[in-house]
């Protein structure tokens, strides 16, 4: 943490002079007024002050415009915490300095493991809020940084266990990868760190895995990235999840989005799987995706927690309009309790495809390392799949 030692704002102009032109501040209105209250009348145009609940998300535009940024975390409240996760998946590269009270060891080691550039006391005090800026400033480079557009990321996800969100995933990595439009590739990153099984069901064997690339450090580059990635054949490439399980928490938030990041840039679509239990680093990559699609089934407990998981996405900030929904395992029969029509209007989201229960079929192909359309052409299951593909290129697409 920065303290005031051996900062003197008359002495010290050259660092002051660096301050970036406009810093903003997202805090609770008792902690601006008392910052300002230290801030002289010709030093107030430095800075942008977002007056914002320490529980509310930070509004995109002030995200996209600010150029350094203070943001206030109420420790212990897991939505205000995600406030440092939402801010990292949107800019990356913007430097933020986290503001609570009390902090604790654990709490500051966490934040800095999640992409934050200092981590300061509140009330704030000027003097440390200019040595921070100051400090990060100068570890910043400053040589202009080409942009690459990235590619469409698609998150699926899953109401609950055993739902079939893999099995769709890989299949709809292939189709995707089939499309015309895609040149360099499609690139499946398995984040199930727990029971991850892309590699299975695709039948490859991989020397490496997502945990090469999050130890990589400042290694990681594209070489690395393609040495990791399994080529599977017809444009479709594997980033395996760990060979042993992993916990959780201690995924760096950080790494994990440079390695998706770069992927983006390596491939035409870059596609995850995700755990069901949520945790600070996979929300994270939800903030960033193009587009996320739930998995859930014609079952009221499946629902329910669709439900659950929609409303958290909510809370951190995910886009709505980003998040469809993918039933699996549908039965076509006349007289049934819950209809497609009842998934939209229980979930308020668009139903994007329903997909038939081709479970014997998709077992037996599976089993033997086969995408169904690998063992059996002509079934409702692939010419579903193949239309899912289409609405996906479509939506991606999108202004």
């Amino acid at each position: 943490m920065m303290t005031k030692e051996g900062f003197n704002l008359d002495v010290d102009r050259g660092r002051k002079q660096r301050f970036p032109a406009h810093l903003t501040v997202a805090a609770s209105q008792t902690f601006i007024d008392q910052f300002k209250a230290q801030i002289d009348g010709d030093s107030l145009q430095g800075f942008h002050f977002c007056v914002l609940d320490p529980l509310e998300p930070i509004p995109d535009a002030i995200i996209d415009s600010a150029q350094m940024i203070v943001v206030e975390v109420e420790q212990g409240q897991p939505q205000s915490m995600q406030r440092v996760v939402q801010i990292h998946a949107r800019r990356p590269e913007l430097p933020q300095i986290v503001a609570l009270a009390d902090a604790n060891i654990s709490t500051v080691r966490q934040l800095l493991r999640q992409g934050v550039a200092d981590v300061l006391s509140l009330p704030l005090q000027i003097e440390e809020v200019y040595d921070s800026a100051a400090n990060i400033l100068e570890n910043v480079e400053h040589e202009p940084v080409a942009k690459v557009e990235a590619a469409p990321l698609v998150a699926v996800v899953r109401s609950r266990g055993g739902e079939g969100s893999t099995t769709i995933l890989s299949h709809l990595a292939q189709q995707l990868a089939l499309s015309s439009s895609v040149k360099k590739g499609v690139c499946i990153i398995d984040l199930d760190v727990q029971v991850g099984g892309v590699t299975h069901y695709l039948g490859i064997t991989p020397r490496r895995s997502v945990e090469d690339l999050l130890m990589s450090g400042d290694r990681l580059d594209p070489a690395m990235l393609k040495s990791v990635a399994v080529d599977r054949g017809h444009g479709l490439h594997v980033i395996a999840a760990p060979f042993d399980i992993q916990p959780l928490e201690q995924i760096d938030t950080e790494q994990l989005l440079k390695v998706v990041h770069l992927a983006r840039q390596e491939f035409d679509f870059v596609l995850l799987d995700l755990p069901t239990d949520w945790t600070h680093w996979n929300l994270s990559t939800l903030l960033d995706a193009t587009e996320v699609l739930m998995v859930v089934e014609l079952q009221i407990s499946s629902l329910r927690q669709a439900k659950r998981r929609l409303e958290l996405f909510r809370s951190v900030g995910i886009d709505p309009a980003s998040v469809a929904i993918v039933v699996n395992r549908a039965q076509r029969k006349l007289f049934r309790n819950i209809d497609l029509k009842d998934v939209s209007e229980a979930l308020k989201r668009k139903v994007l495809v329903s997909l038939s229960d081709e479970g014997d079929k998709l077992s037996a192909a599976q089993d033997q390392g086969l995408l169904l359309p690998e063992m059996q052409r002509n079934t409702k299951f692939n010419s579903e799949m193949k239309n899912l593909a289409d609405m996906v290129l479509h939506r991606c697409s999108r202004g």
